[in-house]
């Protein structure tokens, strides 16, 4: 009996460490099941959460020296008097902002909209500034994921 409890178990262990690594998207481990089972009790560290929060620090201190003075800290924008001229800042956090694309949201920097009071930044902000504000904007203020980074992209004005 005592040969077949410890195959039993041996066979347990190792398909709850392959059923782990499956659904985990863990790299294979061909060391058996001690690792499997190693793997699956070691604590998991919090990368996301702190990694979201260091790396959007660059878009934030970007974001409150170039853009809270018309969309608010908060994103959600709203009505500013802005050089005697009163205007209507877009909120940021909202489902319309939320489906632009980056790159839209990296156009409209470049090329501002002037008839609404949106300031051109192509010579006030670089590409990778920009992004950094893009991400602020998307994880922060709106709550969604970072965007991937952009390695090689540019972005043209018109």
């Amino acid at each position: 009996m005592k040969l077949k409890e410890t195959i039993f178990v041996i066979f347990a262990f190792a398909t709850l460490g392959f059923l782990y690594s499956c659904t985990n998207n863990a790299p294979s481990n061909n060391s058996g099941a001690t690792a499997s089972t190693n793997s699956a009790t070691a604590p998991k560290a919090p990368v996301n959460t702190s990694l979201a929060a260091e790396d959007t620090s660059t878009g934030r201190e970007l974001y409150v020296a170039q853009c809270a003075k018309c969309h608010k800290e908060s994103g959600e924008g709203g009505e500013v008097v802005l050089d005697g001229r009163k205007m209507k800042a877009d909120n940021l956090t909202d489902d319309r902002r939320k489906r632009l694309t980056d790159e839209k949201m990296i156009k409209v920097m470049v090329d501002g909209i002037p008839d609404e009071g949106m300031p051109s930044y192509k010579d006030k902000l670089s590409e990778a500034e920009m992004r950094e504000i893009v991400k602020y904007i998307r994880v922060d203020l709106q709550k969604m994921p970072a965007p991937p980074p952009y390695p090689n992209s540019t972005v043209q004005p018109q």
